[in-house]
């Protein structure tokens, strides 16, 4: 029988200017055809290896629209239509970037507004063992989606804002390919062979030992018959823990309401756990590659609090990953942690480093830039419920170093610091229009040799940093967001959030 492979559908979104790629699967020795119809035809032909498996390769296109792709192997033909030819982003991650604009606090502006035909997105299943998309109902999930009120919701809302804001400013089609689980490291995302050779094998040796003594086949039959394996309904009906949000009181609440033996069965980690290295890689990632795009935007570190001092090495693996999967320098642009402090068990203790290791990534691997959530936290919840700015700077990144615009697209970064006559002289990078809402620089400390915090502190603030006022002895320590949760108010003119920093002076 012939098939395309679930990427592909009615609406969908080819990337322009670059080859793009058509595969799936059908009767071996048979000739497959394809033909993408529109003011012209192009086509691209392959034929089926013994394995079933076909890929068709056409040539860079220009921007188009209401296209149709008809593939066929002399008997059996497939049709697809309304397609565009545009930008294509993937987006990934864990759960802040699958948050579904259904929970996104502004949701109500997006629905009640102005549809936009030009933005589409498509959302793979979440599944984390071959198998498990015939064991539920997954039709909500693997297709291409437009912007109507009945498929708004749907989309994740990071992507949605980032992918309206930058049709806007190039005034073309943009399509999402959302591929993210929430709740997971980013070695789940992975080929396990790329942590081998570094310090991310500690993540394999976890996993080794977690499941040296495991009754696999016990494990599969809890595994499968928990309710929690269920994750073919996106929008849940009562689904308070993404918006508004659960209270103190709710989080502990339902903390005692979890059993303890649907939990240990959901957590315990073996073949079928979405957290395991190399999990997701083969039973989602794959699936989607090498759908052509331009680039990746990214959202996770959450889960990567268990080894935290590690996150540099792995992400920058899961990158090269990513980029000989797709045979393609794919830029990444990511989300740096925002603030938080507890929720549901978790904690925001490890985030400070966390937070370092992003920047590390940013600083070292090519082609990858970071922006600031520093002001979209909250202490109490581990899912911001305001998006819209996550997916603006993420948009003003691609805008800036993908697309040549000459804008302000990256937060202030801390430059150096120098002792002056006032006080403690500190420099950004990226600080044009810098500024502050508010009275006084949030998250902002200084603390003496012996470990005394020095506080109320006297800053003033100019177009390009902070004077910290003061007659200050040698070796002190300042730092600037550097814990978990804490609240930035110091901004450039693009409003991006100051990043993270610290230095002893």
């Amino acid at each position: 029988m012939l098939k395309t492979a679930m990427v592909f559908g009615d609406n969908m979104v080819i990337q322009q200017q670059k080859k793009f790629k058509v595969w799936g699967t059908g009767t071996f020795g048979k000739s497959v055809t394809g033909t993408l119809k529109g003011k012209a035809s192009v086509s691209a032909e392959a034929w089926i290896e013994e394995n079933g498996k076909w890929m068709l390769t056409f040539p860079p296109q220009q921007v188009g629209r209401n296209l149709e792709l008809i593939i066929s192997d002399g008997e059996e033909t497939i049709k697809f239509g309304n397609i565009c030819i545009g930008e294509v982003w993937v987006a990934g991650g864990q759960s802040n970037m699958e948050y579904f604009l259904q929970h996104d606090a502004e949701k109500e502006s997006v629905l009640n507004g102005a549809m936009n035909p030009d933005v589409r997105f498509f959302d793979f299943p979440k599944v984390s063992y071959e198998g498990q998309l015939e064991e539920h109902d997954y039709s909500r999930f693997g297709i291409w989606r437009t912007c109507t009120r009945e498929d708004l919701p749907y989309f994740s809302a990071p992507a949605y804002y980032f992918a309206e804001n930058l049709q806007k400013a190039l005034e073309i089609p943009i399509g999402i390919v959302g591929c993210n689980y929430g709740g997971t490291p980013a070695c789940a995302w992975m080929d396990s062979d790329y942590l081998k050779d570094n310090e991310g094998k500690s993540w394999l040796e976890s996993y080794e030992s977690a499941v040296k003594n495991l009754d696999v086949e016990e494990y599969k039959a809890n595994f499968r018959a928990n309710p929690m394996n269920d994750r073919s309904n996106p929008l849940q009906d009562d689904d308070k823990f993404m918006y508004p949000g659960l209270t103190r009181q709710e989080q502990l609440e339902i903390m005692q309401m979890m059993t303890a033996e649907n939990m240990n069965t959901y957590l315990q980690k073996g073949p079928y756990s979405e957290k395991r290295p190399g999990g997701l890689y083969e039973t989602m990632l794959k699936k989607v590659a090498p759908y052509t795009a331009r680039g990746v935007i990214w959202y996770q570190c959450e889960s990567d609090d268990e080894k935290p001092a590690l996150y540099g090495a792995v992400f920058s693996k899961m990158i090269e990953c990513w980029r000989d999967l797709w045979e393609d320098k794919l830029p990444f642009l990511f989300v740096q942690l925002a603030p938080f402090g507890e929720w549901l068990g978790a904690s925001g203790r490890q985030y400070p480093e966390l937070r370092k290791q992003q920047e590390f990534v940013s600083k070292t691997m090519p082609d990858t830039w970071m922006i600031s959530s520093s002001d979209a936290g909250m202490e109490w919840d581990i899912h911001p419920k305001y998006k819209k700015p996550i997916g603006t700077r993420l948009a003003l990144l691609a805008r800036g170093h993908i697309y040549g615009e000459n804008i302000l697209c990256d937060p202030p970064e801390f430059l150096n610091a120098e002792r002056v006559n006032e006080g403690i002289k500190i420099t950004f990078k990226n600080a044009d229009g810098l500024h502050l809402i508010g009275d006084k620089v949030n998250a902002l400390s200084v603390v003496l040799a012996d470990g005394t915090e020095l506080t109320p502190l006297e800053v003033s603030v100019d177009h390009h940093g902070l004077l910290v006022k003061g007659d200050f002895p040698e070796n002190v320590s300042v730092s600037f967001a550097k814990t978990g949760y804490y609240e930035v108010n110091l901004y450039n003119k693009e409003a991006n959030p100051a990043k993270p920093f610290e230095f002893i002076i």
